[in-house]
């Protein structure tokens, strides 16, 4: 399993390292850039205090667990007041410190929170208007150039963080509802295995079994006594043992398959389907889509979609068919049952309902595709399509 919170300590260390690393480029910005002198006696107090702040974050992130949640909230507060002294100390608008206003919302971005980077981009807008409006170089005409052109940098810089934010977050999103999903469907899988080694155990004992020990019984009166009636019980007996062991291996593998081919396969599981649905399946298979390396799953699948019939849609009628091109593979399950909300499929996950979700992700691991089309009263139509045969 994942460890969230191991991983946001990670990247805030990697943060605080990149804050440090801050210190040396303002450094030489301020020697290398000609800039206005005036106010600018103040900058080594400021970049040495930025630069004690910056270690001690750096050490705090190293040792201490966990880090302290007021001062990480805090962080970003500093480092813009930080900036801005640095900035005004440095020559305004004419500092190159002013570059470091674009890492806010770049560092924001990474939190994956697109309302937060939208607002620190307009916070860093801000303070760099503010420093340059009290900066003594306000008024100059190059000054002003140099404020113009530095906010439409930032509003730029802040914008194209909000997008990346924003993707980033959407994706994150959709990665942690994923990895939600494969959780759930693991825990139903190992209960759904559980409730099948009961039934299993339990149908073997009950009636299989038992009725073994009938024909033993029977066998020994017919041994006893050479009467044909119990002779012909041992044998019912036997047979009907040997359907209830059929039936269990074939719920456990299609061996149909194996002898007789997909069309054979489909058709004796339509054939299973139909008698515990109470329903005419109907079984088409395009001589096509036969035989291939997707001739296993195909059945999984339809066992799967056909099940999920059997327990929800109280249909009259269910279509099965399987076409072939040179494109894809596609196993189409169609019903005229009660239909359902396609909305509504996380919330039948949650209650336990893995079929669809289960078929979706064997899907997905041969790069396939689920397609589900339903209304409530409206029936069923599921569309796995496979890729391509070669």
């Amino acid at each position: 399993m994942i460890d969230a919170p191991r991983f946001r300590a990670i990247d805030q260390l990697w943060l605080a390292l990149l804050r440090l690393a801050l210190v040396p480029v303002v450094l030489v910005g301020e020697r290398l850039v000609d800039h206005p002198v005036v106010h600018t006696a103040t900058f080594p107090f400021w970049l040495v205090a930025f630069g004690a702040w910056a270690a001690t974050v750096l050490a705090l992130r190293l040792r201490v667990a966990p880090f302290p949640v007021w001062l990480g909230r805090a962080e970003p507060f500093v480092d813009l007041a930080f900036i801005t002294a640095l900035t005004y100390a440095s020559g305004g608008p004419f500092s190159e410190t002013a570059m470091a206003f674009f890492a806010l919302p770049v560092l924001a971005s990474v939190r994956l929170r697109p309302r937060l980077t939208a607002g620190w981009t307009l916070g860093a807008i801000g303070a760099f208007v503010a420093l340059s409006i009290v900066h003594p170089t306000r008024g100059e005409s190059e000054a002003t150039r140099r404020t113009i052109s530095q906010v439409l940098y930032l509003a730029w810089i802040g914008a194209a963080a909000t997008i990346v934010s924003a993707v980033l977050h959407r994706r994150d999103a959709a990665i942690a509802q994923l990895a939600l999903q494969r959780e759930r469907l693991a825990a139903h899988a190992l209960a759904s295995e559980q409730r099948e080694r009961r039934r299993l155990a339990q149908n073997l004992h009950d009636e299989s079994v038992q009725t073994l020990s009938l024909a033993r019984q029977e066998l020994s009166d017919y041994h006893r006594t050479s009467r044909e009636d119990a002779y012909e019980r041992t044998r019912a007996a036997i047979d009907e043992t040997l359907d209830q062991l059929r039936g269990e291996i074939f719920e456990l593998h299609p061996y149909v398959l194996d002898h007789a081919g997909l069309p054979a396969a489909l058709r004796a599981i339509a054939d299973r389907s139909a008698e515990r649905l109470g329903a005419e399946v109907h079984v088409a298979v395009d001589p096509a889509a036969a035989g291939t390396r997707h001739d296993e799953l195909i059945v999984v699948l339809a066992r799967e979609l056909l099940a999920n019939a059997v327990k929800h849609s109280g249909a009259e009628h269910v279509w099965v068919s399987v076409a072939a091109d040179h494109e894809q593979i596609e196993l189409e399950v169609r019903d005229d049952g009660a239909g359902f909300d396609p909305g509504a499929r996380d919330a039948a996950l949650l209650d336990g309902h893995v079929g669809l979700a289960s078929s979706e992700q064997r899907l997905r691991s041969v790069r396939g595709e689920l397609v589900v089309s339903s209304a409530p009263g409206a029936g069923t139509v599921v569309r796995a399509v496979l890729p391509p045969i070669g």
